[in-house]
């Protein structure tokens, strides 16, 4: 019983380890005690392309990033707030490389083959299907979407940004892109250390 419990544990933290993307977060200094609270800047400060370009999305990125910073101990606060958030969403078209393994695969045929039994000599003919040969790679290229949504922290009093958090993927399917919003937010504010 302790092993099949384990082997669930072991599988549950396995996948969810798992993500097809990856976060990044860079910071001119460590958020202080001062940043108490924060506020959107207009939307039209915020930018996305044709996938994240939607009421849909921009909800989501709001609401989870909202969420996020609420959990960190930021309060929202649109009449004096001590930071200022801008989000970028985008999909861009990129080349992957990757090497696509040769084989050779020799014809099957019938070999006649030599046999000894009750010291007399006889011939027998065998069928021969010889394995795949590894012969090398071959340089394949193919077109991928790549997914990114990156989020600024701005201190409102200098206007610079003092924090920056992303993320990016290959993006399949968008249906799943925007219904995973939620959880890229939460993983990229993971990387906010205050």
């Amino acid at each position: 019983m302790r092993k099949q419990i384990f082997f669930i544990l072991a599988l549950a933290v396995g996948l969810s380890a798992c993500s097809n993307y990856n976060y990044y977060a860079v910071s001119n200094k460590k958020l202080s005690a001062n940043y108490k609270s924060f506020a959107w800047l207009p939307e039209s400060k915020s930018k996305a392309s044709k996938l994240y370009d939607n009421q849909i999305a921009t909800d989501r990125i709001v609401e989870a990033t909202s969420n996020a910073l609420a959990n960190k101990g930021y309060q929202l606060d649109n009449k004096n707030p001590d930071l200022l958030i801008k989000y970028t969403a985008g999909v861009t078209t990129k080349t992957r490389e990757y090497n696509e393994p040769m084989y050779y695969n020799p014809p099957a045929r019938i070999v006649p083959r030599l046999g000894f039994a009750r010291g007399r000599t006889f011939y027998y003919y065998s069928y021969v299907n010889p394995y795949p040969v590894y012969v090398g790679s071959e340089m394949r290229t193919m077109n991928v979407k790549e997914g990114s949504v990156m989020i600024d922290l701005i201190d409102r009093k200098s206007g610079k940004v003092i924090w920056r958090g992303w993320a990016e993927g290959e993006i399949n399917n968008p249906e799943k892109a925007i219904n995973d919003i939620p959880k890229v937010v939460d993983n990229i504010f993971k990387k906010l250390s205050s």
